[in-house]
């Protein structure tokens, strides 16, 4: 079964957990609304023909009376007469009718005395009828005390049909509420049943499909850390996408043991072929230095000492292509020493003063008063990845006529080296991704794989120290880069000011970005 045929299966039986309780509860609600509605018409039918009969009892009692007390004996009955008696017949009629209503309603078994009281009612009416047809109206007239007699029965016993509805009513309610919490009980039981199930099935499901996975995990963070050994406990014969995705690990760890092995192969070749050419070019360059191969003049003497310093810190690079990378990883070592910063800054400058004046870019160095005297730094790093990566892109940037400054200066017990241009500065929806790896800010202008800043950053970072992009408004970059100083300045400026210079303030402006 695979992962997502687990998965849909774990919701299909979930949900219907879920709904089977649901179901039931809304079946037994609608049973009570069913029993809720047919009684309370039940009742309210009933309880409207009680009302009826006892206002029909009334008009009876009032028509009958008017009947025999408007009767003259002297003569005969007149047209008067006969609206009466057929007014009086017409709401025994009704009394009648209204008796079936409640016996339509359901109250069969309260309705018989109330129907024999109805019934010596009327036989009283016809009694009375009869009398006053044959013209005995005086013994009609006494007659009449009997019928109120009947009249009285038959309101006793409507009342007690009152009561009777009443208390089918009450029995009604009871019944509602044994439902009701009957249905509550199972409906309670069938959730919580429900739950349990769920949370066993979910448990199963989440253990099959977890657990597999941290061991993948697991085996992931080992071949991040560098052991592409494979543990023989994944899951590799699972039918499943953990068992698709465990043998794909397997081959992609198979493939990156590999090109481990091909890249540690290809970093001892290549550091052997390029440490052969660059020693054979310092080589030539001592030679020539030491005018074995002729005499040179001074300016070529000096030129040959920069190809010469350059031939070096091309050799150190090619040693230290794997420790860069060690570096990224938080692996490398780093050899501090103590160095001066003078010496720091002389080196950059001698490095990039030529090729600033290829590119008609004025290029100075200042150390201003309140500058360290010393810090402990790996010089390497600090001067050609950091400082020189800094201002390699000033240069890059930085059209001719332009100027790149770099400055230092003391702040607390930090050392502060600022390096600033004049080109088209940094957009802000870039300043913010400056330092992330493979970012260019322009790629149509740029040649390197945007691994420069990124690089610059972690290696200040590594000494203890920080490097940030300074944002201002005018055109130009300015970088700020921090490390952790070792000595204080022995009393005076190194350069010609005699304060801090503001950010920017060597390029001429308020500021510079």
């Amino acid at each position: 079964m695979t992962v997502r045929d687990r998965l849909v299966l774990t919701f299909a039986v979930v949900g219907g957990l879920l709904v089977l309780p649901a179901l039931f509860a809304a079946q037994r609600l609608t049973d009570l609304r069913d029993l809720a509605v047919e009684e309370r018409g039940r009742q309210a039918d009933a309880t409207l023909a009680v009302g009826r009969l006892e206002a029909g009892l009334v008009e009876l009692q009032s028509a009958l009376l008017r009947y025999t007390a408007a009767r003259d004996p002297a003569r005969g009955p007149t047209a008067s007469d006969e609206r009466l008696r057929e007014a009086t017949f017409r709401t025994l009629e009704r009394l009648d009718a209204e008796l079936r209503h409640i016996e339509d309603a359901g109250y069969v078994e309260a309705s018989p005395p109330l129907a024999a009281a109805l019934t010596a009612v009327g036989n009283e009416v016809r009694a009375i009828d009869e009398l006053m047809t044959a013209g005995e109206v005086t013994a009609a007239t006494d007659r009449y005390a009997g019928f109120e007699a009947h009249i009285e029965e038959a309101r006793t016993r409507l009342q007690e049909l009152a009561g009777g509805i009443a208390a089918r009513a009450e029995a009604d309610f009871e019944r509602a509420r044994a439902i009701s919490t009957a249905a509550r009980q199972s409906t309670v039981l069938a959730v919580a049943i429900a739950v349990v199930l769920t949370a066993l099935l979910a448990t199963w499901t989440t253990r099959a499909v977890t657990q597999p996975l941290s061991r993948v995990g697991a085996a992931m963070a080992e071949v991040a850390e560098g052991d592409f050994d494979l543990p023989p406990d994944l899951p590799y014969d699972r039918k499943d996408e953990i068992g698709d995705l465990a043998v794909s690990f397997q081959t992609m760890t198979r493939r990156l043991a590999e090109l481990d092995r091909l890249k540690a192969e290809f970093m001892g070749v290549a550091s052997h072929e390029l440490k052969t050419p660059i020693n054979v070019i310092r080589g030539y360059t001592e030679l020539i230095e030491e005018e074995l191969a002729g005499e040179i003049t001074e300016h070529q003497r000096e030129i040959m000492q920069r190809i010469g310093e350059q031939t070096r810190v091309l050799t150190r690079q090619v040693s230290r292509l794997m420790d860069i990378s060690r570096l990224e990883t938080g692996s490398y070592v780093l050899e501090p020493e103590p160095v001066l910063v003078e010496d720091l800054i002389l080196g950059v400058r001698r490095a990039f003063e030529v090729l600033a004046a290829e590119k008609g870019v004025e290029f100075s160095t200042e150390i201003r008063e309140g500058t360290p005297a010393i810090v402990q730094v790996d010089v390497d790093i600090v001067r050609d990845e950091v400082l020189s990566n800094l201002v390699s892109n000033a240069l890059k940037f930085t059209p001719e006529g332009g100027r790149v400054s770099v400055f230092t200066w003391g702040e607390g017990s930090s050392l502060v080296i600022e390096v600033a241009d004049t080109g088209p500065g940094i957009g802000p929806e870039h300043r913010p991704h400056v330092f992330e790896k493979y970012y260019q800010v322009e790629r149509s202008r740029s040649v390197g794989a945007g691994l420069g800043l990124a690089i610059a950053r972690e290696m200040a970072e590594a000494h203890g120290g920080t490097i940030e992009l300074v944002d201002r408004d005018p055109p130009g970059a300015t970088f700020l880069v921090r490390l952790p100083a070792l000595a204080e300045p022995a009393g005076t400026g190194r350069g010609p000011g005699k304060r801090r210079p503001p950010v920017g303030e060597a390029l001429g402006t308020p500021g510079a970005a």
